[in-house]
């Protein structure tokens, strides 16, 4: 049964807490992890005879990679070093901290920017939330001259890794498309030792700089901004000029802290979602995209 149906079918008061019961005891993640695997397998094999693109188209895509960091100096210097260990090597990095309060913030991000010209920083002067954080990022990216001309951007948090094929995967599967591609995640415990689940992620989608610049940004919102960011995209698509697809390869490693936003306030979110949904359905493509935006003023790190 289609999810839609199933939405018309069965009252939002019986749906939505039976979900999120499944959800909390495991059930549904195992359920959903399988039929993941399965859908990335079918992917890879439907796309296995497509002409993959030439690593001189592949060089000439210049991918902005947004980091919102708050307070994770601990997990930070890892992820820094996949991005240095990526197979595709046209990247900047933008580490956006956002207000940390851990003492050690200034010295771990300055080291980490200091490795490698292609990473830079900036710093919030307020807390703003991590969908506020990479808007701002992003509008910072067109201030910096080794920034401003990505043809493509993308995210990562500072507690997850990427795979050293990453970018090159997922620049791939677009091809010269204008769209996006949710990457194939794999989450693990907070030693990344343990896998936990697979899944296809929301955040970490690569997206084209004109399929991006149609989005507009992310909501102004503390949690599921990125959800909502695919949601609005799909429905961005449906006139031909943008695309979304999905990869198939691991893209990163993804840590599952506890007490994270990504298990809080679960019923409040999904009846959100849906209503978003929804509402973008009954609206006409030019009045889907973020005109303005949230950002939040900012500095150059260190200043």
């Amino acid at each position: 049964m289609k999810v839609s149906l199933l939405r018309k079918i069965v009252p939002e008061c019986i749906r939505v807490p039976v979900v999120i019961w499944l959800r909390k005891r495991g059930i549904t993640t195992k359920i959903q992890t399988l039929l993941y695997r399965r859908e990335a397998n079918a992917l890879r094999h439907k796309f296995a005879s497509n002409a993959p693109l030439s690593s001189e188209k592949l060089s000439e895509m210049k991918v902005l990679v947004v980091c919102a960091h708050y307070n994770h100096t601990r997990f930070l210097p890892d992820c820094v070093s996949s991005l240095l260990s990526q197979t595709h090597s046209n990247w900047q990095l933008l580490i956006v901290d956002d207000k940390s309060t851990s003492p050690d913030a200034t010295k771990v991000i300055t080291a980490l920017t200091d490795l490698d010209p292609r990473i830079h920083a900036i710093h919030l002067l307020e807390n703003s939330g991590a969908y506020i954080a990479r808007n701002t990022g992003i509008s910072a990216s067109l201030l910096l001259d080794s920034c401003k001309d990505w043809t493509h951007v993308t995210f990562i948090d500072p507690d997850d890794v990427a795979t050293p094929g990453w970018l090159n995967h997922v620049l791939s599967v677009l091809g010269g498309q204008e769209g996006s591609v949710r990457p194939f995640l794999q989450r693990y415990d907070i030693d990344l030792k343990t896998p936990l689940h697979a899944y296809f992620g929301h955040c970490p989608s690569i997206h084209s700089r004109f399929a991006w610049e149609r989005a507009g940004g992310f909501l102004s919102v503390r949690r599921s901004g990125d959800s909502e960011m695919t949601v609005r995209l799909s429905h961005l698509a449906k006139d031909g000029l943008t695309t979304v697809l999905k990869s198939w390869d691991v893209a990163q490693k993804c840590r599952h802290i506890p007490g994270s936003a990504t298990h809080q306030d679960l019923r409040a979110r999904k009846v959100w979602l849906e209503k978003r949904n929804n509402e973008l359905a009954s609206l006409p493509i030019s009045e889907m995209k973020i005109s303005t935006p949230s950002i939040s003023a900012w500095e150059n790190f260190g200043e």
